[in-house]
């Protein structure tokens, strides 16, 4: 339903002058700072210079870590204490790793802390589990062929700044318009990349042919050679280069199943991805409860969730469930469902002023009532701003502060007009049963809009 509410939350996006000011800006600067690290010294988690170095500079391999910046000290003072270093008189204690450490370092979530997750949240999600990696690999292909975008939430989550895989939202390479579906807080600066089988990497990347140069972190960007960039806009620049991460089976097993099966669906060898986080100033989802609030927060922006082993999409709110079924005589067919807030609310209403002036007048105040809620129980709940959520109207917080559980929308109605039975109605003359209809179901608009949006932020469910 279109509410034809504008939801006080959305945020602005920046002018187009400040915006076009910030690009020519930041264009200037990468390029001096390239032109300075070929010369001089490098910026690891800077995939354009590591990516001119890799086609410039000759090396046979160039080898970033997942973690080259402080975070990576950690991994260097670990292999330090495991293999002792001989300059120091340090004997090794292991056997040294043979392979560059995984990047997928991050804690294990058991299916039973996942499921207790969902069942917090069941009023305003649905799941289907699967226990095949071929069923959930097959549901996602389908879904981002048909220009879906998916949160994936599988494994061990990534050491490092980079979305590897793990906790990310892949969806279609072709979509040139993929950035308006992405969520607002990434709008404005989306930090996309393709994700290709490494084995067919060459065929879409101009990267020189057998150096061994791969891309596994994300860490360079290549150019898409010109006859392929009209089949991949979405991951194209304006400048035909693409950030690169590159997928070896014996590294990521899964997600190299879902490009094979992706590229034989499509005749396409990768996925746009970007990392999984929704809500502004957050970093990449971590936990199961992570995945599941940011996956609410899109507000229909992704479209699925895979959750371990669970496909996961929104419920649409239920309004035949709220309003009920009853004969022409009154009698009850199925009773209407009560909405009830998801936990304790506080609220609080306060006056706003601002001077407003146009050409014609004089600078005047503006007053306006603002009206917000505290619930820390339901799943939205964000301790930003002080975990306030701002109503968009007196109504709005009339009807969190009536729906406990105890009423329905009728008795709720009953509070602001007569509401009449089919028989009393029957008996009023044809004037008023006009201005009767035009009253209620002017009145039930308000309400229904508001249900909507109050269910879609997780305030209300029934």
């Amino acid at each position: 339903m279109d509410s034809g509410i504008i939801d006080p939350m959305d945020e602005k996006r920046l002018p187009t002058k400040v915006a076009l000011d910030a690009i020519a800006l930041a264009s200037r600067v990468q390029l001096d700072l390239e032109e300075v690290v070929l010369d001089f010294v490098g910026v690891a988690l800077n995939s354009v210079v590591n990516g001119r170095i890799c086609r410039e500079l000759g090396f046979e391999q160039v080898y970033v870590p997942p973690y080259p910046g402080d975070d990576g000290i950690a991994v260097g003072c670990c292999a330090f204490g495991l293999f002792g270093n001989k300059a120091l008189g340090k004997p090794a204690t292991v056997t040294p790793w043979k392979k560059p450490l995984t990047p997928y370092l991050g804690p294990t979530y058991t299916d039973l802390q996942m499921r207790r997750e969902l069942d917090r949240v069941a009023p305003w999600v649905e799941w289907e589990a699967f226990r095949r990696e071929d069923e959930i690999i097959n549901r996602v292909v389908q879904e981002i062929t048909d220009g879906g975008v998916v949160a994936w939430y599988r494994g061990r989550s990534e050491f490092g700044p980079r979305a590897l895989g793990y906790s990310s939202r892949p969806t279609k390479e072709t979509i040139g318009e993929i950035h308006q579906s992405e969520n607002q807080a990434e709008r404005d600066v989306p930090t996309f990349c393709a994700k290709c089988d490494a084995d067919l990497a060459d065929e879409w990347f101009d990267l020189p042919i057998d150096s061994g140069i791969s891309s596994p972190y994300m860490s360079i960007t290549a150019e898409v050679l010109s006859n392929k960039r009209a089949r991949v806009p979405a991951i194209t620049h304006v400048d035909g280069s693409s950030r690169l991460q590159t997928v070896r089976e014996e590294d990521s097993p899964l997600y190299f199943k879902l490009l094979s099966a992706f590229y034989l669906k499509t005749g396409v060898p990768m996925i746009l991805n970007t990392s999984f986080n929704t809500l502004p100033g957050e970093p990449i989802v971590e936990s199961p409860k992570d995945a599941i609030r940011s996956f609410l927060h899109a507000q229909g922006s992704i479209d699925m969730l895979v959750l371990g082993d669970y496909i996961v999409k929104r419920k649409a709110p239920d309004f035949q469930s709220l309003l009920g079924e009853y004969t022409s005589d009154d009698l009850v067919i199925k009773e209407a469902s009560n909405p009830r807030r998801p936990g304790d609310a506080i609220f609080e209403s306060s006056f706003r002023l601002s001077s407003v002036q146009t050409p014609e007048t004089e600078e005047q105040d503006e007053q306006s009532i603002v009206h917000r809620v505290k619930m820390p129980d339901r799943p939205l709940h964000d301790e930003q701003n002080g975990g306030w959520f701002e109503l968009f109207d007196e109504l709005e917080s009339e009807m969190l502060a009536a729906f406990d559980g105890s009423i329905g929308i009728d008795g709720f109605l009953s509070k602001y007009l007569k509401l009449f039975s089919n028989q009393e109605y029957e008996e009023l003359d044809e004037a008023k049963q006009s201005a009767y209809e035009e009253e209620r179901d002017y009145m039930l608009e308000q309400v229904l809009n508001r249900l909507t949006r109050l269910y879609h932020h997780t305030l209300l469910h029934w």
